[in-house]
């Protein structure tokens, strides 16, 4: 007879495609996680930096949304979460959760990501002004690590900019000043010095009516040493998914470019996928394009982060007669995302549960000679199934013969496919190795092997 965990993790890692008609279901489950991970640390006693402070008032008001929808969208919404991530360092709660989930992540190479004491100002905004529009007063606000004011439910983003040389301001902390009829933006202790003046009915129509079409006539952007700048991810044609391009200094002229890539990837999964194709679209949230040149360790392709779960994304270098540099095979790279933002949503919903795949979940691996580098332990984890979901899309690309791609083949799929079998098989081995497992890691390993079992005999049909 299964153990109750075995039966959770049963549910939970499904087979790739699995959650096409039920992933409103999984997304309930997380949002109940991320409910119950906010109040044990709105309990907390002892609050005394700016996010500790602000998480009861946002527990509060969490509790309050009157639609239930409204609040479980809110409670898996990436810039909701991404602000419990940077509140970590100051709630006990929320750090043990942090450490689980996403050490070492972003924050070992960039520090600021977990000195976000305002972050958690951005949510506790949207949720002000959605239950009292009239309401007046200041708010702590603060930009992401790539210099983007966002806010929940909302894709419209503001992107903060200096004249300085690398542009981009990240984590800025800002003042958000609501009168009656103005909003002004301004750098935390400079009140006077403001980033933008708008009016308050645009500001509402753009964060609580999320409308595509501001009236930009009454706003102000003060000259100075920062600016801001609009910007709308704006929805792929036939899908929920929103593509959202980072536009980095002297990086982004082929933003338009990159969409198109990622609109035809998309189309032919629906044509060659439809269930996985289906599960992706309703389980991310965006797609964010970069224009990064390659670096000392090769070229950037695409890339999710735990604190940041249901965002994807990719990378396309060109070439100087602007040609991309892109694998043939990149519509895997959606699948590969698509396992690590289950992944990451899994082991939150596994952690409220006082359940954790490993110790060493915070360590290294020793270096592995097929990425030339360690990994972290986490992530060697999550290597199984974010190699499920793509090999079950070149299985399935393959039985179509790709005839929905707009791009020719030119390199041996079969050799890829191998490639993908032979690094899950490898992961496994590494694991049963060096890696102790806890009761959910076994229960987690037993279950993607046998997930294995069935997409290797899937496999050996068509290849």
């Amino acid at each position: 007879m299964r153990s109750t965990l075995d039966k959770l993790v049963c549910e939970l890692f499904r087979t790739p495609g699995g959650y096409s008609k039920d992933a409103n279901a999984f997304l309930r489950h997380a949002a109940r996680a991320h409910r119950a991970l906010l109040a044990r640390a709105a309990r907390e006693g002892g609050h005394r930096k700016v996010s500790g402070s602000l998480l009861p008032r946002l527990h509060a008001l969490v509790e309050r949304i009157p639609c239930q929808e409204l609040r479980n969208r809110f409670l898996v919404d990436p810039t909701f979460i991404e602000g419990l991530h940077a509140a970590a360092g100051d709630s006990e709660v929320l750090g043990r959760w942090h450490r689980q989930i996403a050490d070492p992540s972003v924050a070992r190479i960039w520090p600021a990501a977990l000195h976000g004491h305002s972050q958690l100002g951005n949510s506790l905004l949207a949720l002000v002004l959605r239950g009292d529009p009239e309401w007046q007063g200041e708010v702590p606000l603060q930009s992401d690590l790539f210099g983007r004011l966002r806010f929940p439910l909302c894709h419209w983003s503001l992107a903060l900019s200096s004249n300085a040389p690398g542009g981009v301001v990240s984590s800025e902390e800002l003042t958000g000043s609501f009168s009656r009829h103005e909003v002004r933006l301004s750098p935390r202790g400079r009140r006077h010095d403001e980033l933008l003046v708008m009016p308050r009915r645009e500001w509402l129509r753009m964060l609580i009516d999320d409308d595509e079409r501001l009236d930009c006539r009454r706003i102000r952007w003060p000259r100075g040493e920062r600016s801001l700048r609009f910007q709308r991810a704006a929805a792929f044609p036939g899908w929920c998914v929103r593509y959202d391009p980072v536009f980095a200094p002297g990086a982004d002229r082929h933003a338009e470019m990159t969409g198109g890539l990622v609109t035809a990837a998309l189309n032919a999964m629906a044509h060659h996928s439809p269930n996985l194709a289906a599960e992706f679209d309703a389980i991310e949230s965006s797609v964010r394009g970069w224009e990064l040149a390659p670096g000392a360790d090769g070229t950037l392709q695409s890339f999710s982060d735990p604190t940041l779960p249901r965002v994807m994304g990719i990378n396309v270098p060109y070439t100087a007669d602007d040609q991309p540099q892109i694998s043939p095979f990149f519509f895997t790279w959606f699948g590969h995302e698509l396992g690590h933002t289950l992944s990451y949503l899994i082991e939150t919903i596994l952690f409220v549960q006082g359940q954790s795949l490993t110790s060493r979940r915070c360590e290294f691996t020793e270096t592995i000679a097929r990425y030339g580098r360690a990994v972290p332990v986490r992530t060697l984890l999550q290597i199984p199934y974010t190699h499920l979901y793509e090999w079950v899309l070149m299985i399935e690309f393959l039985e179509g013969g790709f005839s929905a791609l707009p791009w020719t083949i030119c390199e041996d799929p079969v050799e890829h496919v191998e490639e993908i079998r032979a690094e899950i098989q490898e992961t496994f081995d590494r694991i049963a190795r060096s890696v102790p497992l806890s009761d959910a890691g076994r229960s987690v390993i037993a279950r993607l092997r046998r997930l294995y079992s069935d997409v290797l005999a899937r496999s050996k049909q068509v290849v």
